[in-house]
Formats: C-alpha cells, sequence, structure tokens
C-alpha cells in the first residue's frame, strides 16, 4: 500500500512538473510572438499603480510607497542581465513608480481647505475665471485669496463662488470684495460617483461657496486673457444657441452651452464634438498642413527649392500648439497633440509616425504629469476610442487598401468614405459603451444617425470658419466667418435635437459597478494590444462587462446634510432643505437609473421611510427631531439640525456624524440594515474632510514657525455605530 501511494505521488510530482515546463514553454512563445506590443503595457502597467493609489481606503505612508519605489529599482537593476526577469522587474518598477509618483504630486499639490461650514466672512481675491450660466447666475474662482479672521496658513489658495443672478460678473483678473458663506466641498453624491472634492483638490481649490451680497472691484483688470477676448468676439457675433458651442471649438469652455442642447448632444451620440479631441486637433492639422504647402505649391521657386511638405508639418504644428494653449489644455486635447507631434515630427525626420505607439507615450506623459486625470471620464472616452479606432485601422488596412486600388470611380469614393464614418462611429461608440455606462448610467441608441451628419458638417464646414475667424480676430475681420460657422452650428443644433427626440433614443442603465469597469478595461486592451487570435478571449470580457450593470443593487435611502432621498418603484423622491445640492441630487437620480423625481415636503420637518418592517426618520428641524425622539418604533434617525435632547432610538446619527460622513446609503433588507458612507468608501485621504491635516504646507508652517498662541486638539474618529 505504501509502495502504490509512492508510485502515484511520484507519478503526480511528474505530472505537475511536465505542466509547469508546458506553461512556461508556452508563455515564453506567447512573449516572443508578440515582443514587438510588449511595450505598449507599460503605460498600462503604470495606470494600475495609479488607480490602485487612488482605490486605496486610507492615505498610506509616504516612507512606504517611497521604499516600495526604491526596492522595485534596485531588483529591476539586479535583474538587468536577465530577459525574462527584466520584464516582469520592469512591469513591477512601473506599476510602484505609479502609486509613489501620483502621491507625491498629491503632496505636492496640498493647499489648505475648510473643513466646516463658515458664517458670513469677507472675502478679498483676484478672479482667476468667471463663468455665466445660460440658466441664470455665474461662478468664479478665486485666486490670492484673503479672508477675515482667517490665518495665512489655513486661508484657501482658491475659491469657487456662486454669485446669484442678480450680481454682475467681474471680469477675469478684477480685484475683488465681497461677503458670502463658506464650506469644504462636495463629497462623492454616491459611493460610485463622480468625487467632486478631489477634483477641487487637484485644482488647489480649498472652498466653495455663495455670495450673498454684491462685490466691490478693488482694481479692475487691465487686460483680458488671449481667451476671454476670443469668447467675446464669438458672443457679439453669435447668436447664445450657437455662441457656446462655437467657444466649446475654439476655446474649450464648454459651460456657457444651454442645458438642453448639452442633453440634445448627449442623447444623440455627439457629445464629442462638445470637447476639444483628436477630431477637432486633427482637422485644423490637416487643414494647415494642405493649404500651407498649396500655396507654397504655387510658388515657384519654393516648390523647387524647399521641402513644402516639412515646412507644412512645422506650420501645422506650431498652429496646433496654439490651439491646445487656448483651448485650455483638456486631457483629450492633450492626447490628440501629443500624437500628432509624434506624427509631424516624424515628417520632418524622414521617418514613418507608428500611430498605437504614439498612443502609448501620449497616454504615459499625461499620467506622469497629471495622474489625476486617470480618474476623469474624458480621459477615459479619449483613450478608448482611440485605442480601438487605431487597432481596427491596423486589423483591416490591408484589405481596405487593396479594395480601394481596385474600385476608383468618384461614387465609390464617396460611399467608402460614407462607410468609414459608419465604422468609425460603431468602432468608437462600442469601445466607449462601459465608461460611457459607468460615468453616466445612459447609451444613445442612435450615435451613428448623428454622428454622420456633424462628423462632416464640422470637419467640412464649422471647422474652417472658425479658424479662419479666429485668425482674422486682429485684423477685425472675423464677421463673416463667425455666420458662416454659426449656421453650420444651427444645423448641427437641429439634427442633435431630431436624433434626441426620436423614441427610444436613449437607454438607461443601473449603475455599473467598479469591478464591472475593469473588466471593460482589460478585455478591450487585451483584444487591441495582443496581434494574435488569443487576444479575441478579450471581446468575451468586455461584451461580459456590458451586462454587470443589471447585477447592481440600489440603495434604498440616501442622506446628507441637507438633502435626503427615498427611492421607491415609480420614481424618486427628494426632499430639499433649503437650495439643496444640485450635484448629489443628479447624482441620485442618476444612481436610481430613473429620470423620474419629485419633491416631497415633510410635515413638521420629520420624513418617515418605511421597507421591510424597518422604520427610518430624517429630521431637518427641532421640532421633527423632538417628535422622532417621542416615537418606540424608529429603527434609524437621522438629524440635521444642532439637537441636545437624549433620544432613545436604536441607531442615532447627528449633525456632526452626517457632516463628517459627506452622504450615507441605506440599504433596507429583510435581514436587517446596511449604512454606508462615502467617507468610509473613499477612505481617509487627502482630498476628504475627514483627512486630519488641514494641509501639509500649513502643518509644516506650524512646525517651523509655530505660533505665539496654540490651541492643541485631540482629532477622535468614532467608531461606526452599526
Amino acid at each position: 500500500m505504501i509502495f502504490d501511494l509512492t508510485i502515484r505521488l511520484t507519478v503526480l510530482r511528474r505530472w505537475l512538473a511536465d505542466g509547469y515546463h508546458r506553461f512556461v514553454y508556452g508563455l515564453n512563445g506567447f512573449f516572443l510572438a508578440e515582443k514587438e506590443r510588449v511595450a505598449l503595457w507599460y503605460p498600462v502597467i503604470f495606470a494600475t499603480g495609479i488607480g490602485l493609489y487612488f482605490s486605496l481606503p486610507s492615505e498610506p505612508l509616504i516612507t512606504t510607497t517611497f521604499c516600495l519605489f526604491l526596492f522595485s529599482c534596485f531588483l529591476t537593476w539586479d535583474c538587468r542581465k536577465q530577459t525574462v526577469r527584466l520584464l516582469a522587474c520592469g512591469f513591477f518598477l512601473l506599476f510602484c513608480g505609479g502609486i509613489f509618483l501620483t502621491q507625491l504630486r498629491v503632496f505636492i499639490l496640498s493647499e489648505p481647505r475648510i473643513k466646516t461650514r463658515t458664517g458670513l466672512v469677507t472675502v478679498t481675491g483676484t478672479v482667476q475665471e468667471s463663468l455665466i450660466y445660460p440658466e441664470g447666475g455665474s461662478r468664479i474662482i478665486l485666486k490670492n485669496v484673503r479672508i477675515d479672521s482667517f490665518a495665512d496658513w489655513k486661508t484657501p489658495a482658491k475659491i469657487w463662488l456662486t454669485l446669484p443672478p442678480e450680481i454682475q460678473t467681474p471680469q477675469t483678473g478684477d480685484l475683488i470684495k465681497t461677503e458670502a458663506f463658506l464650506q469644504p466641498p462636495y463629497p462623492a453624491g454616491t459611493p460610485t460617483g463622480f468625487d467632486f472634492s478631489r477634483l477641487l483638490y487637484f485644482q488647489k481649490t480649498g472652498a466653495i461657496g455663495f455670495a450673498r451680497h454684491d462685490f466691490k472691484i478693488l482694481k479692475a483688470s487691465e487686460q483680458s486673457t488671449l481667451r476671454s477676448a476670443i469668447n467675446q468676439k464669438i458672443d457679439a457675433v453669435m447668436p447664445v444657441d450657437t455662441a457656446g458651442v462655437a467657444k466649446a471649438l475654439v476655446t474649450g469652455n464648454a459651460k456657457g452651452i444651454p442645458l438642453k442642447t448639452v442633453q440634445d448632444y448627449r442623447d444623440a451620440g455627439i457629445a464629442h464634438v462638445l470637447s476639444v479631441s483628436g477630431l477637432h486637433m486633427s482637422l485644423l492639422a490637416g487643414l494647415v498642413f494642405a493649404v500651407i504647402r498649396t500655396l507654397l505649391a504655387l510658388i515657384p521657386a519654393a516648390a523647387l527649392y524647399w521641402n513644402t511638405k516639412k515646412i507644412a508639418a512645422t506650420a501645422a504644428l506650431i498652429v496646433c500648439f496654439f490651439y491646445l494653449h487656448i483651448s485650455g489644455f483638456s486631457y483629450p486635447a492633450q492626447r490628440a497633440f501629443i500624437m500628432l507631434a509624434f506624427a509631424l515630427t516624424a515628417v520632418l525626420f524622414n521617418r514613418r509616425a507608428l500611430s498605437v505607439v504614439s498612443l502609448a507615450w501620449a497616454a504615459f506623459f499625461i499620467l506622469l504629469f497629471f495622474p489625476e486625470s486617470l480618474c476623469t471620464a474624458g480621459f477615459q472616452l479619449s483613450f478608448a476610442a482611440v485605442t480601438a479606432l487605431i487597432c481596427a485601422y491596423e486589423a483591416g488596412i490591408g484589405k481596405y487598401t487593396r479594395l480601394l486600388e481596385k474600385k476608383e470611380s468618384f461614387l465609390f469614393y464617396c460611399l467608402s468614405c460614407l462607410a468609414a464614418v459608419a465604422l468609425t462611429t460603431l468602432i468608437a461608440s462600442f469601445a466607449t459603451a462601459p465608461f460611457t455606462v459607468f460615468h453616466f448610467k445612459r447609451l444613445p441608441v442612435y450615435s451613428l444617425i448623428g454622428n454622420l451628419l456633424s462628423s462632416s458638417v464640422t470637419g467640412i464646414w464649422v471647422m474652417p470658419a472658425l479658424t479662419a475667424g479666429t485668425l482674422m480676430m486682429p485684423f477685425g475681420l472675423e464677421k463673416p466667418f463667425l455666420t458662416l460657422a454659426s449656421f453650420g452650428i444651427s444645423l448641427i443644433n437641429k439634427s442633435a435635437e431630431i436624433t434626441a427626440s426620436l423614441p427610444f433614443s436613449v437607454y438607461l442603465f443601473p449603475p455599473m459597478p467598479f469591478w464591472g469597469l475593469m473588466l471593460a478595461v482589460f478585455g478591450g486592451l487585451w483584444l487591441c494590444l495582443w496581434q494574435g487570435r488569443h487576444r479575441f478571449w478579450g471581446l468575451a470580457v468586455f461584451c461580459f462587462s456590458l451586462i454587470t450593470p443589471f447585477f447592481t443593487v440600489l440603495p434604498d435611502m440616501y442622506v446628507s446634510s441637507g438633502t435626503a432621498a427615498f427611492r421607491n418603484k415609480e420614481n424618486t423622491l427628494i426632499f430639499k432643505e433649503g437650495s439643496g445640492n444640485y450635484m448629489m441630487k443628479k447624482a441620485w437620480l442618476e444612481e436610481s437609473g430613473q429620470e423620474q423625481e419629485k419633491t416631497t415636503i415633510c410635515p413638521y420637518g420629520l420624513c418617515l421611510y418605511e421597507k421591510n418592517g424597518f422604520k427610518i426618520g430624517y429630521a431637518h428641524t427641532k421640532i421633527g427631531a423632538y417628535d422622532a425622539c417621542q416615537m418606540t418604533d424608529l429603527d434609524v434617525l437621522f438629524i440635521t439640525v444642532d439637537f441636545d435632547e437624549k433620544c432613545p432610538v436604536g441607531h442615532l446619527y447627528s449633525r456632526n456624524d452626517i457632516s463628517s460622513a459627506g452622504v450615507y446609503t441605506l440599504f433596507v433588507r429583510p435581514d436587517g440594515l446596511k449604512i454606508t458612507s462615502t467617507a468610509r468608501e473613499k477612505g481617509f485621504r487627502p482630498w476628504t474632510i475627514s483627512y486630519p491635516l488641514i494641509s501639509l504646507s500649513g502643518e509644516l508652517h506650524d512646525i517651523i514657525r509655530p505660533a505665539k498662541y496654540k490651541i492643541k486638539a485631540k482629532i477622535i474618529n468614532e467608531p461606526n455605530r452599526l
């Protein structure tokens, strides 16, 4: 018996050894066949490290991440003579580098932040940016801020102020003084929603507020910026409905577009037209390249003795950089410019530009200097669409070129252009579908119809007219060109409105889980970056990610300090205290997967919600809180006002608890209640209210130059009461 067992173990050991060797040989053969594509995964691994840092539940010690990065450097150096180990260590180095460099940028951008709401304070600052909303009111961003009763080391570098409609918007560069109520930036409306506080952290904005009175101009702006001057020229010529779109195409300022027009563009599947990206950058570069080379060809001496191709490429590169500057340096525009710079520089050196390589370098450069861009929808949508288009072009370029060589008629050329636009739209829409569902919970159905007209009108009509009008602005001759562009934009707006009004133009999705988005990213990259037949396994994973939203269990209730939402089968009931929070309200409606909402008024300041035998209360007045404390059947009570009375409730959440938690989400199940908060989901990060430090720079200033009088306080994080 022992002899038989020994024989079986020996056979099993040999079988495992043979399997291991087969796996190693197969893996080596795989990398040998794909050795030219392995380098394309470098920015992917770097982005994985960045994504891991942003998904951590709490802020790691920077000494830990630095030691990990240093260890990966030494490990890579030690394995430099072994190819396979060097490749693995290189991936590990990029992964650790993504974590450490992202945290380093977070510490570099650290600025003071307001932790709690303030009373009416006097604010002085210089207007960095001003924006007028089409529906009324405006928003300004102040820099070089001074706040009465605030020490310099805890005064935010920038604040975001909302002005009521009756107050005139100041000009960029004005030094103003006003009175306002300030508060911390809003946290994410839902655990998987857009984190507004993180966005403002990377913009060095430490507070948002609402101006109560009109401002006083202490010093008027001496000169306007180039972008504001171009916007003023456009507003002077074009009507309101087309001026917003024109400013979005030229200067990247899409905030002035009416909300209905923006919604029509989204429902028609042509929202990418409003974002300066590869479409506009390539059209501008191609237009400048063609015009310059044609003009030089008309001069005999220049055509004979000069290299007109390189001169046109240089001019196109300069104009594209100028366009990148006035468009606001958005992430899609940066990606498009880097790729165009690769292509035009290759022309200067008589080389062929590899599009997929330039795309990888563009991703790496943007993530190296702006790692926070990985979490933005613009970055994800732009790179997803371009990656799919380039790899689809690489896969079918040979057959398509041979087909064009056989058919040379004008009719076939027009049909091939139409088919190319349709195929491009289908590929880009399919590639960006998971990201659209994750961020916006909606998917346009007729994007093919919308893009067939908008792409041709934008490329042939609108962009050339806007380019000529912008170039003629210094001479005062921009009016005819901008008027011509206005007619083209009106045609696009009308087509978007018609497409969006078609039945079933938009399909609403439940919220996609984060792991579903990661499946889409992995499957899409596996399909696009490899070249063998094994890449089609990624297509199955990518398609499976599109059904993951239907596995999501939606919360029954959301609670913040000023708003509460109760979801039922018909619609979402919204209670708003005062003006409420529009961004959180919108996030809750998107999270519920419904467009209907109904504002409810709770009698005596107490809202009640019952489900599965559990009763939940939401008190927003002292009378409502007193009445709720008299009830004996309440399981959970949220109080958003200062209330010191004893309340015999199983789970009580005070005003301070709600403020520190951000937003509470409740799942009412038959077996019990599950209550989570965005503070717990997002963790104690530098951009959250619950993070102990006001700012790294302020704490260092306090250590190096201590104040004469200090008040020491110990921050205690209360454990979850459930």
